[in-house]
């Protein structure tokens, strides 16, 4: 075996930048960090070829003098911490104080620099590692740092490299995330000398998300404990196989955490598909010394002091949020149509599952009246359908009841159109629902409202329903019995391939026994992933399914009157369970438009 030695520091910072500098957009983004932590207002980012033949990144922030020029390509020469405590209240990116020796390891670098104030600048340029080269230049305040021929140096390194366009993209990915941490930034991209992408200087979060994503983004907002957070979401019928157009920051730092991308998913509920995320950008605010922010090469992950607590509050704030939001239609409706709290913000709540638990003494309203959509008419219950309210679980006042503003119970009813739509006529326009959209979405708050209660209302069947199914799925059924009977089936496991039904749920009485044992072994299959708790929503919002107003149903007037009036009650009410759209709306000048008046 060979003696220990030292390795020399310029393998030591090519070994450093095999993770610093994976590929020109990590190139980018150091730089671009720095610049921002130097003040910068203005940032301009030149790449030609992807990024593999030349990186230029230009800020007018404060600049260095010549000893700063002199040791900022050092290894771990930083001005952004002093001491390990540091760590733990940074207001920077940068931290390591390795970045930019990496990258002089494996490039041609120039940098060009004048300090604020300071009558000359400096250049530094030194290639591949080897020693500076320092003199005195003309440069404006800020500086200019210009990387030539990447990797030129280790070869093997630039075999890895991917197509220029896909290089070209992640560094537009980089100036896109710094552009979304920064508002008050403007940046400009420039590919190959073509301008690619600018973001002017805005004067706040909202401004800037409007400017980047080219469809309307719902802002939510909201605080649990020590968590603040600000999220702009895509309605669920924009949501994508895949979470890339979800984009996080956790105290102004971009940064990948797969649990925080499902615990978003799992805000909307039902209304979003397994496997996919709607788009958009969530902001964290944490107290710094919650957050570790190093462990990660590229600064691109960080490590929560209590990672749970985190992704819960975030999707059981986030989904009150989402509840009021998408419960009338994205068509500019005004403020003064918006739903208004239905109870005051809660500190804690006893859990069942994912979703917050109602106990016993729960505040109920008025008890939720069947609707009923058949083609054979009977007469129908207008009651107000009404979900019973969570409490605290600890001392103090009860919820405050507040009446939500009626949106939809404010329409009026004009007709019904293929025994499918039902045309209303609203202040604005025309707005058409889709009838088993509307009473799914309300049957399944019904459901829910009540499975979270564990008072799901049932019917006894005179005759018990025998269904024949595997062996796989009568041992899933009778191993999951208790947390089925929660749901309102009473099912029990008759022999190898038999189970019983003997009772469902009042509200899906007309359902065929057999339409619901189905329905719960197609959504929590025996050889499932996820657990059965996290199913709960899918099997309901199946079972709404099937258990409302269908196409073709003909509906009475009074019908229609007691559906709206429901829709005003729940929450997401502007999409179905599975993520539907409800309602569509046809102003009166667009209609006007149409006939030329």
């Amino acid at each position: 075996m060979a003696r220990i030695e030292r390795l020399s520091p310029t393998l030591a910072n090519q070994i450093a930048a095999g993770e610093v500098v994976e590929r020109p957009a990590s190139v980018v983004k150091e730089l671009v960090e720095n610049a921002l932590d130097a003040g910068a207002t203005k940032v301009r980012v030149e790449v030609s070829h992807g990024g593999l033949s030349r990186i230029a990144v230009v800020d007018d922030g404060i600049g260095m003098d010549e000893a700063d020029a002199r040791l900022c390509f050092e290894r771990h020469a930083t001005s952004k911490l002093s001491q390990f405590e540091d760590l733990q209240s940074l207001s920077t990116y940068g931290f390591r104080g390795e970045a930019l020796p990496s990258i002089a390891s494996v490039a041609k670098v120039k940098l060009l620099t004048r300090l604020r104030g300071a009558s000359e600048g400096v250049e530094v340029t030194i290639h591949g590692g080897a020693d500076p080269i320092v003199v005195p230049a003309g440069a404006a305040e800020g500086t200019a740092v210009t990387i030539d021929d990447l990797f030129f140096n280790v070869p093997a390194r630039r075999k890895f490299a991917k197509s220029q366009g896909a290089e070209s993209a992640q560094v537009g990915e980089v100036v896109l995330l710094a552009a979304l941490s920064r508002p008050d930034v403007s940046f400009t991209l420039v590919r190959d000398q073509r301008l690619a992408r600018e973001y002017l200087r805005s004067a706040d979060r909202k401004e800037r998300v409007a400017h980047v994503f080219d469809e309307p983004l719902e802002l939510n907002v909201g605080a649990r404990g020590s968590l603040r957070f600000e999220a702009y979401l895509s309605a669920p019928e924009r949501a994508r196989s895949g979470a890339n157009a979800l984009y996080f920051f956790v105290n102004g730092r971009p940064v990948r955490d797969r649990t925080l991308a499902r615990a978003v998913a799992q805000a909307y509920g039902s209304v979003l598909e397994p496997g996919r995320y709607p788009l958009g950008v969530v902001y964290l605010e944490l107290p710094p010394e919650l957050v570790d922010v190093n462990v990660h090469p590229q600064k691109a992950e960080v490590r929560f002091a209590e990672g749970r607590a985190v992704a819960d509050g975030l999707c059981r704030e986030l989904n009150r949020s989402l509840g009021q939001v998408f419960s009338l239609p994205a068509f500019n409706v005004t403020s003064t149509d918006r739903f208004q709290p239905s109870f005051q913000p809660t500190t804690s709540y006893a859990t069942q599952g994912d979703v917050p638990a109602v106990s016993a003494q729960v505040v109920s309203l008025a008890e939720p009246a069947q609707l009923h959509f058949a083609n054979e008419r009977r007469g129908p219950e207008l009651e107000s359908l009404t979900p019973a309210l969570p409490h605290r679980t600890g001392e103090g006042p009860a919820p405050i009841v507040k009446e939500r503003v009626g949106f939809y119970a404010n329409l009026r009813f004009v007709g019904q159109v293929r025994a499918m739509f039902l045309i209303c006529e609203g202040e604005d326009g025309l707005y058409i629902l889709d009838q088993h959209a509307a009473a799914e979405r309300v049957t399944f708050h019904r459901l829910k409202t009540a499975y979270r209660a564990r008072a799901v209302a049932t019917q006894q069947l005179l005759i018990p329903t025998i269904v024949q199914v595997t062996a796989h799925e009568a041992a899933l059924i009778d191993d999951q019995r208790e947390a089925i009977l929660q749901m309102g089936l009473d099912v029990t496991r008759m022999g190898e391939t038999g189970v019983a039904v003997r009772a469902v749920p009042k509200v899906l009485e007309r359902v065929p026994p057999e339409r619901l044992v189905r329905d719960l072994l197609a959504e929590v299959g025996f050889d499932a992933k996820r657990p059965f708790s996290d199913a709960v929503d899918l099997v309901l919002a199946t079972m709404a399914c099937h258990g409302s107003i269908r196409a073709g149903d003909v509906v009475h007037p009074d019908e229609v009157s007691a559906l709206l009036s429901s829709l005003d009650q729940v929450d997401f009410a502007g999409h179905c369970p599975h993520g539907r759209p409800v309602v569509t709306r046809m102003t009166f000048d667009e209609l006007e438009r149409k006939v030329a008046r």
